[in-house]
């Protein structure tokens, strides 16, 4: 009851990557990136658990849990920790910090999955996107706008045509 009600709302709603701006907080910097990466793992973990590794006991759904989990969670906060770390000794904000930061979290990917082409390719998109991210922040600019939705106006729906043979005798629901 208090992890739902209190704790989650309170970690998606205060800790932010970008809450501050670059080279400050470094902690909420931190958490704010790796709780995605917490998430994601999570996500990705229980799809290998149910469809692949197909599990059949605790320990072993844990172990595929903690195969995903741990390092997609390392690799957010060495992100973080590193576009901070590189914002403070350069002493300015530029794309070169989330270049750094990107070769970094490369290598952990690399010492997790232990496969260079993969880990080159990976680094590469990676880099990418953070690039994109960053021009996007520079520029006031957001890559993948997410209040889109939020800002849409709604249009009531209308249902077309009553096709049913037979009407219900007790009448339209209230969901319908």
């Amino acid at each position: 009851m208090a992890i739902s009600n209190v704790i989650l709302p309170y970690f998606s709603n205060n800790w932010r990557y970008s809450s501050a701006p670059e080279g400050q907080k470094p902690f909420e910097k931190v958490i704010g990136l790796s709780k995605y990466g917490l998430v994601t793992g999570f996500g990705v973990g229980v799809y290998d658990c149910i469809l692949f590794s197909q599990t059949s006991t605790f320990w072993n759904s844990v172990n595929v849990l903690s195969y995903w989990m741990l390092p997609f969670t390392a690799m957010c906060a060495t992100f973080a920790s590193v576009a901070y770390t590189t914002t403070k000794l350069r002493g300015k904000d530029g794309y070169a910090n989330y270049v750094i930061a990107s070769l970094a979290t490369t290598g952990v990917f690399n010492h997790w999955q232990k496969n260079m082409k993969l880990s080159v390719s990976y680094g590469l998109v990676l880099m990418g996107c953070a690039t994109v991210k960053k021009f996007g922040d520079l520029n006031d600019w957001s890559p993948l706008p997410m209040d889109i939705i939020e800002n849409t106006p709604t249009q009531p729906v209308v249902a077309p045509i009553d096709w049913t043979l037979y009407k219900d005798p007790r009448g339209r629901r209230p969901w319908e």
